[in-house]
């Protein structure tokens, strides 16, 4: 249909809609240089002053059986944290972190207990998962774990000090399932802290749970941590994945039953037969085989002895008052252990009183401001908003001056679209704390919500007042300056906030759309080729590097661009609807129709994919399918004008008058200023279908 081509051809910018370039919200990077050099190593390790989202590094702590543990300052709140990340045999694909992050968002969830090691934040950036918790630091013999204190080579653990951390054990498991957790799966020496006043913090719940579901149907995974243990592994045992550390897995659940709390009895029947004995190795790990640096001969070592000793009937011995308890444990039948933590913790009480005269009870935290407030902002981190305002309203019902409750009450209204309301907590917070530049910022974002630029540029101009060297009130303002059309401006805050954090790939990204919208496409070009020196991976450049590309007229090599972007994400149908509008301009229009379903196929409600295809499908003369692609773009946007105007050239070439009338009033209704030639060109051609 060569004629209805050339008239859409008319349209500015040509016959066809570009999938908008991706213009990437300005909070979506780092606050500093060493951001981007970070994610080059997130795949392997980071560096000391490396940061990541909302940390950075201070330094490794050490290394696990499936991750990496970082000492790192938390940007946010000041202080001092630790952060987990997980290895890359976890993280292979989104279905695999999501399976995690589900499993790791139940320990954040847990409420604060005594000696449960808190978890304050599960992240995703970059395609990788990290974990946020509470920083242990060591005693004065440089001991933070059980395991150092077993390490240390300082025989049998003194009985009163078993027995207690065993009671306190217990009543941090015994939380943990009222919350929710049904087995904790990796109970080791290794996961139970011991912090500097000499009580046991228990770590990493949900971690395996959600390394096992992750790999379900994956090759089994051997893991030996820094120090050559063997560590939290995944193998397979008759066709399900099993997670856990080999020498304190319950014998059923090498068998493929699920785990559940009698086999983390089990596992702790383990430690506790350790701390009685003062081994830093399982019993059922035979000497010499308790560290190993040779992968295979763990795998040779776990075949012929560590796994048939765990599932003999057989329990090892040990001496004193822990003998019956340890025995009990180690049951090879779930059955015949204790039903549950509260019954052992039982058994270790009366052991412990009738030696010692005492018990030992769980502290109560005092619901402080701070402690709300700090509730409120992990709730907000983990989308739980309406949760979180309750427990910053309580903050600030304990205190009305606390600055940080209404700046994260803001946060978390702002997050519910609540704009005006979050606005007003800013403004409460800086009432009390003027010189806040995260508060400016931030109202200025809710103002540009509301589509108040001015005001949100006043805003950021406020911050910029207090910090001319932050990056976030040079890119807020660059892009409220961008939604005004003031575009040389917006270039200007982009390239001042470049000079500050020249690693920031969003704002590269940015600044190359305002480019290209002023028809500076080789240096827009320049823009993207920077985000992709520092992230190859990027699939909004390589796709908006593409459609400056293609208005260049480079049109094989934005095929390339766009095919780049689907090799790192086959769902992005940006970057199929703009693949296909390449192939047609080069008159591959199958492989261009074909593209335009792939995109649907993804998202059917994707109105410019629509009328891409039916573009195409008109240039082959099949116009009954072209016009029910246009008819599905009208049901998403009934006041697409080119969709209007194509299907009325359409109807009108097969002599559907009544139906072309009715389609090109509609161009009219809907012609804004942007649509002049299509109005015009409606209006004559109603003239003359309409003259008798």
């Amino acid at each position: 249909m060569a004629e209805n081509w050339d008239w859409l051809k008319k349209v500015p910018g040509g016959p066809c809609k570009p999938g908008l370039p991706d213009v990437l919200p300005s909070n979506q990077f780092e606050p500093d240089a060493k951001a981007a050099r970070a994610r080059a190593r997130i795949g392997s390790f980071l560096e000391p002053g490396d940061v990541v989202s909302r940390w950075r590094i201070e330094r490794q702590l050490g290394r696990g059986g499936f991750g990496v543990v970082y000492l790192a300052h938390s940007l946010d709140f000041a202080r001092k944290v630790a952060l987990k990340t997980l290895l890359d045999e976890f993280q292979v694909d989104a279905r695999h972190r999501e399976a995690f992050k589900r499993e790791a968002l139940t320990w954040v969830n847990l409420d604060w207990h005594p000696f449960v090691l808190p978890a304050t934040w599960v992240t995703q950036y970059r395609g990788r998962l990290f974990v946020e918790t509470e920083y242990i630091s060591p005693d004065e013999s440089g001991r933070v774990t059980l395991l150092d204190w077993l390490t240390a080579g300082l025989g049998p653990l003194d009985p009163e000090r078993t027995l207690v951390w065993g009671v306190q054990f217990c009543l941090g498991l015994e939380h943990a399932k009222i919350h929710g957790i049904r087995s904790h799966r990796d109970i080791k020496p290794g996961n139970i802290l011991i912090g500097r006043e000499g009580t046991v913090k228990v770590a990493d719940f949900g971690l395996a749970a959600g390394i096992e579901k992750a790999r379900e149907g994956e090759p089994p995974v051997l893991l030996v941590s820094g120090e050559g243990r063997l560590g939290c592994s995944v193998f397979l045992t008759k066709g399900r994945a099993v997670c856990g550390t080999p020498g304190y897995i319950a014998p059923e659940v090498l068998d493929g039953a699920e785990a559940d709390e009698r086999s983390d009895l089990y596992s702790f029947g383990v430690v506790l037969w350790q701390m009685a004995s003062g081994s830093d190795v399982s019993p059922f790990v035979p000497r010499g085989c308790g560290r190993m640096g040779d992968r295979d001969a763990w795998v040779k070592a776990l075949v012929e002895k560590v796994y048939p000793a765990q599932k003999s009937e057989s329990v090892p011995c040990v001496g004193g008052p822990l003998g019956p308890i340890v025995k009990r444990c180690l049951r090879f039948h779930r059955q015949d252990r204790y039903g549950g933590f509260a019954e052992l913790r039982g058994d270790l009480e009366r052991e412990l009183e009738r030696l010692t005269g005492r018990r030992v009870s769980a502290p109560e935290q005092p619901k402080t401001a701070d402690y709300w407030d700090r509730r409120g902002a992990c709730l907000n981190g983990l989308g739980r908003r309406e949760e979180a305002i309750v427990c910053l309203d309580k903050a600030l019902e304990i205190d009305p001056w606390h600055v940080d409750a209404w700046h994260n009450k803001g946060r978390s209204l702002g997050g519910l679209g609540r704009h005006e309301e979050a606005i007003a907590c800013y403004e409460r917070a800086l009432e009390i704390c003027p010189r806040n530049v995260n508060t400016w910022n931030n109202k200025g974002l809710c103002l540009a919500a509301l589509g108040r630029w001015e005001e949100a540029i006043a805003c950021y101009d406020r911050a910029l007042e207090i910090d001319l060297r932050n990056v976030l009130p040079w890119s807020h303002k660059g892009r409220a300056l961008h939604e005004l059309g003031r575009r040389e401006e917006a270039i200007e805050c982009y390239s001042r906030a470049l000079e500050i954090d020249p690693w920031a790939t969003v704002l590269w990204n940015n600044k190359g759309i305002i480019l290209a919208e002023l028809g500076r496409r080789e240096e827009a070009v320049a823009c993207y080729d920077k985000v992709l020196q520092i992230d190859a991976g990027d699939v909004v450049a390589w796709n908006n590097k593409g459609s400056s590309l293609d208005a260049l007229g480079r049109r094989e090599e934005a095929i390339g661009c766009y095919a780049r972007a689907l090799e790192i994400d086959p769902r992005y149908v940006v970057a199929w609807n703009n693949k296909g509008l390449s192939l047609a301009f080069l008159g591959r229009r199958e492989e261009a129709i074909k593209c335009y379903d792939s995109a649907l196929a993804i998202d059917p409600k994707y109105e410019i994919a629509w009328f891409n295809k039916g573009l195409s499908l008109d240039a082959l003369g099949r116009t009954e399918e072209a016009i029910g692609c246009y008819d599905r773009a009208l049901a998403i946007d009934p006041r697409d004008v080119e969709a209007w105007f194509a299907k009325a050239m359409n109807e009108d070439l097969l002599g559907r008058t009544d139906a072309a009338v009715q389609s090109y009033a509609k161009v009219i209704e809907f012609g804004g200023a942007g649509q002049t030639a299509l109005s015009a060109d409606a209006r004559t051609r109603l003239e003359q279908l309409r003259r008798p």
